[in-house]
């Protein structure tokens, strides 16, 4: 690690520095509720059929939300966008921990926010990152994304620890599993209104700047786009269906589905559970440090898709 590196840390704006509490408060709030959400679901008597098609609507449902909110975000607001967000997972989190009626279930699951890998869901990621890049210089920006990766896997990771212990703890303590469960979910409701809560505090610098022009020496040429999609549409095209296949790798091995499987096949409890899913993401999140240094070296798109054979 760097000296250069913690300084490019500590020069971050006031907006940099609040996007990554977001960053932090978010994926803890996502690792704590993946370690128990298919076993708190198991606990209020849904079949592993209906556990698992709630889990794909789940994760369907964020693609629809995510793409209606990030696609009119730079128009209608980022911050605003932010905050409907963690609305949703105020919403989600907050109907998960009140009814066990499925049909109630699977709305807030398709409508509302919830994370069932541990995961980045929701439109947070993709408005968040166009944010930093707004309010960072060129040359930093490599650096920061990796330390805004690496505080998102450790958030995750304390975050499945305390998910698990907590439910463990609550389980001991009241001799009923689903009261520990329950207190998670209730959890990721509150973490829910955090993130509400820091995204108010967002400056307008990390908005699109609607006055600014491009030099007289650069002709500013109409360009028709779908989806915010116009002169970069081939490289994103081909970054989406780089990210698809990665996407429908990670979804048989949802972080949820994987717990629940230890649980049932070797009876681990979720402390431990939360403990194995710690280890995974400590060793996760400081893979991203690499990862900037190899990037550097053999380039972005390289990294990225090299260091997924092993996986």
């Amino acid at each position: 690690m760097k000296a250069s590196e913690i300084q490019i840390l500590k020069l971050l704006p006031a907006d940099g520095r609040i996007l990554f509490s977001t960053r932090i408060a978010r994926l803890f709030a996502y690792g704590s509720l993946s370690v128990v959400l298919a076993l708190y679901l198991a606990e209020l008597g849904l079949s592993e059929i209906q556990i698992g098609l709630l889990l794909s609507l789940t994760l369907a449902g964020d693609v629809a939300v995510s793409l209606a909110i990030t696609t009119v975000a730079d128009r209608l607001g980022r911050r605003r966008m932010l905050q409907l967000g963690a609305l949703l997972v105020v919403f989600a989190g907050a109907v998960f921990a009140w009814t066990r009626y499925l049909p109630l279930l699977t709305v807030a699951a398709i409508i509302g926010t919830i994370s069932p890998s541990g995961n980045e869901v929701g439109p947070f990621l993709a408005i968040e990152q166009a944010a930093l890049a707004q309010i960072l210089p060129g040359k930093s920006r490599t650096q920061v994304f990796a330390w805004y990766s690496l505080a998102g896997s450790l958030a995750t990771a304390f975050g499945s620890l305390c998910g698990g212990s907590l439910a463990q703890l609550l389980h001991q303590a009241t001799g009923r599993a689903l009261s520990g469960y329950r207190a998670v979910i209730i959890l990721y409701a509150l973490l829910g209104a955090a993130l509400l809560a820091l995204f108010s505090r967002l400056s307008p610098a990390t908005e699109v700047d609607r006055h600014q022009h491009p030099p007289p020496s650069v002709p500013e040429a109409p360009v028709k786009g779908t989806l915010g999609l116009q002169r970069s549409r081939r490289i994103v095209l081909k970054l989406a269906g780089l990210f698809m296949v990665d996407a429908f790798a990670g979804g048989l091995i949802v972080q949820s589905l994987v717990a629940y499987w230890f649980f049932v096949r070797y009876k681990v409890h979720p402390a431990v559970l939360g403990g194995i899913f710690f280890g995974a993401n400590i060793f996760a999140g400081f893979s991203a440090l690499a990862a900037a240094r190899i990037a550097h070296r053999i380039g972005l798109i390289n990294t990225m898709v090299w260091t997924h054979i092993p996986s």
